[in-house]
């Protein structure tokens, strides 16, 4: 379909139609941070040194890390200076208005940061001023730009996508990421830039000033502030507001000390709304890809707060703190797959330095040990700086705690997050034997919501074997009123039924019922009527749907579906997005894998359905790169009458051959 400026025009109000649900049942008016503001001043708090790193600490540290690493520091930094730092055109932001596609305008943001981190890096490691010209272009080209903001976002802009308002200064991730950057590199360059000239080094504060503080201070309409009412967050809040207060810090005396208070004051209480809105169980509704930047980027917030108070400001004692960090944990399947519900892809390489830094912050242990868990697979230690420079440097200097922790994973047989309805177990401690299961219950109205309450995924031997296929290369129709037109977003590929030839439903009100959770030693069993899924077409009274994994000496995952129709319209059927592809064999059982001495099937309730499997092309690269093949399948057990009542059992077991 081809964009227009109407389809663009509508793009923020689509945005909030998917995104500002009221979800009362998530809001508890926790006001964690808010307590500190009652009780003290920020002027009491707030100490007058703020940041840890010096440029000499920084080197030192630099100077600690291996050779090949510091060769390719300097080699980074070299390449970094033919970098010609070509303008952006105005037809890269354009073209998020005219396509949808906003990659070719974030390229050049991409770009424009990674070589002025490099520059940053090499002449911090290297200190002879060799990058300094360079850093100085970097930054004066950044300085340049009309907008920092993402093409993507500007939608938020009084005049709509398309060319930047450059009398309209907005903050989104974008500005707040380049506003990080430039205040490391004013940090640690000012001295040089005033030997330089006295406008060069006015030029960061100046701007970071006119787009970052002075709006942050004087608007209180950005969504993502949460300034007006309690309701929807994500994780723009922490974000932005980490941005916002680590940037005005940086820049020093250049900024007073009232200013400074104020924003320190003003991002405490918003980010509260974050804390607020997120449900007691901690779990990441947006999916274990967010948590990073979600939960994560709140523990970066808060711990900045607790270094600049000196240990005054702290939460990390908070249930719904711990619970926040430990989600990851739960979320880890095996090797690099993570349970992928919401935009998240089925492969993730969290920073292994933000998940230890969240598992000192909350004082577990076990966190701080699955951080170096995923730093030896990643080879972190090898090139701790692939982030941003801000994390690059807390990577730094928590890389030798990082090394010098015991790399393990435990892997626990259950895990349940009662508000957001998560839940799943394994029928063994290790992650490469046996099953691994989780489901989903939740509503359709989720922050990053794909349309799967009752849905569930299933690995065998630490591999995926049924799954959910992920999220494909934001564009512009992804967080607009067609979101629910891209095939990944609706329940027909995800694993469930598709009932009366009825689809689920987008919309808070669609949502899984009567959710009940259980585990023993024996078997796990989760149970939730999802009929409130689907809209009335589905002509569903009820539809419970229980999964039941059994721990033995052949393990198997039992759903049993028990359903009533108000009347039977149109056939009736049942969804499986499996990765290999799968057999049909003559008795009906269907072979989903096989190894040398065993295999997995799944069996249909006998007489009832005809079977067939559909391909499912891969073109998107983000789906390529999370499943490294370019097909995935689709079973599809469909009635062969118009069925108005059933109770189906389908069993998934392990055999041996």
């Amino acid at each position: 379909m081809k964009w227009t400026i109407k389809h663009v025009s509508l793009l923020l109000i689509s945005w909030i139609l998917l995104t500002w649900s009221q979800a009362v049942e998530a809001q508890q008016k926790r006001n964690l941070l808010g307590t500190f503001l009652k009780e003290q001043t920020i002027h009491d708090m707030i100490g007058p040194e703020c940041l840890p790193y010096t440029r000499d600490s920084v080197k030192l540290y630099l100077e600690k890390l291996p050779g090949k690493t510091r060769g390719k520091i300097i080699a980074d930094a070299e390449e970094a200076m033919t970098y010609d730092w070509p303008s952006i055109p105005v037809t890269a932001y354009l073209d998020f208005k005219r396509t949808g596609d906003r990659e070719v305008m974030q390229q050049y943001s991409r770009k424009r940061g990674s070589a002025l981190k490099k520059l940053v890096l090499g002449e911090l490691l290297e200190n002879k001023g060799r990058f300094l010209d360079a850093i100085v272009n970097g930054s004066w080209a950044i300085c340049e730009q009309s907008t920092w903001v993402l093409s993507a976002h500007l939608p938020s802009q009084k005049g709509g996508a398309g060319i930047p308002n450059v009398h309209e200064p907005i903050i989104d991730l974008g500005a707040g990421e380049t506003a990080n950057l430039l205040g490391w590199t004013y940090y640690f360059f000012q001295k040089n830039f005033a030997g330089i000239s006295p406008f060069l080094k006015k030029r960061i504060p100046d701007e970071i000033r006119s787009r970052i503080i002075i709006p942050y201070l004087e608007r209180d309409d950005f969504w993502w502030q949460a300034s007006k009412k309690d309701g929807f967050v994500n994780n723009w809040n922490p974000w932005c507001n980490y941005n916002v207060l680590i940037s005005t810090l940086l820049l020093g005396s250049s900024v007073d000390t009232d200013t400074k208070n104020e924003i320190v004051s003003k991002t405490m209480r918003s980010v509260d709304k974050f804390i607020n809105y997120y449900k007691e169980d901690g779990a990441c509704e947006e999916g274990p890809a967010y948590w990073d930047h979600a939960g994560g980027k709140m523990m970066e917030y808060l711990e900045l707060l607790q270094h600049i108070s000196s240990g005054k400001i702290y939460i990390g004692d908070r249930e719904l703190i711990r619970n926040m960090g430990t989600y990851i944990l739960d979320a880890h399947i095996a090797d690099d797959y993570f349970v992928n519900f919401a935009d998240s892809p089925a492969r993730l390489h969290p920073d292994a330095g933000i998940v230890y830094r969240f598992g000192s912050y909350i004082r577990n242990p076990s966190l701080e040990k699955f951080a170096s868990f995923i730093a030896n697979r990643d080879d972190f230690f090898s090139y701790p700086l692939g982030h941003s420079l801000d994390r690059s440097l807390h990577n730094l200097f928590n890389y030798d705690k990082i090394k010098n922790t015991s790399p393990e994973k435990n892997n626990p047989l259950h895990f349940w997050y009662p508000q957001t309805e998560i839940g799943g177990g394994r029928t063994s401690p290790n992650a490469g034997k046996g099953f691994f299961f989780a489901v989903k219950g939740g509503y359709n109205d989720e922050s990053h919501n794909h349309n799967d309450a009752g849905s569930f995924i299933l690995f065998y031997e630490g591999q995926p074997l049924i799954v959910d296929v992920g999220v494909e290369t934001y564009t512009g129709k992804t967080f607009s009123s067609e979101r629910y037109s891209i095939w990944t977003m609706q329940s027909d590929y995800h694993n469930l039924p598709l009932i009366n030839g009825v689809s689920q439903a987008y919309g808070k009100k669609y949502k899984a019922s009567e959710v009940f959770f259980d585990n023993t030693r024996s078997e796990l069993r989760f149970t939730a009527d999802i009929a409130s899924a689907y809209p009335d077409d589905a002509a569903c009274t009820f539809w419970k749907r229980t999964y039941t994994l059994k721990r033995s000496s052949a393990p198997e995952l039992s759903i049993r579906d028990n359903f009533e129709l108000d009347k039977a319209k149109d056939n009736t059927s049942l969804h499986f997005i499996v990765l290999s592809p799968p057999i049909i064999e003559h008795s009906g059982k269907i072979s989903l894998k096989k190894t040398r001495d065993k295999k997995v099937s799944l069996y249909p309730p006998e007489g009832i359905f005809d079977i067939s499997v559909e391909e499912l092309p891969l073109e998107d690269p983000r789906l390529l790169q999370a499943w490294k093949q370019p097909k995935l399948y689709r079973i599809v057990l469909k009635t062969r009458n118009k069925e108005q009542n059933g109770n189906w059992e389908y069993v998934i077991k392990e055999e041996k051959l």
